[in-house]
């Protein structure tokens, strides 16, 4: 009879723990999205530096 009584009593700490565990998913999910972005523009970004060091400088030619 008193574990009726418990359940009974436990909709909104269930419902609370339910939102906590929501709100920590969804907070995994920015993490991880954020850290995809990350990646993705530090790859693009070295990409783009190792072709700029390769491109060839422009020698000044010395007229008199």
């Amino acid at each position: 009879m008193e574990k009726n009584e418990k359940k009974q009593g436990t909709p909104e700490i269930d419902k609370a723990i339910l939102e906590i565990n929501e709100q920590r998913e969804r907070e995994k999910e920015e993490k991880f999205v954020d850290l995809i972005i990350e990646i993705i523009v530090s790859a693009t970004l070295r990409e783009y530096y190792e072709k700029s060091d390769k491109i060839p400088t422009v020698q000044p030619t010395r007229t008199k």
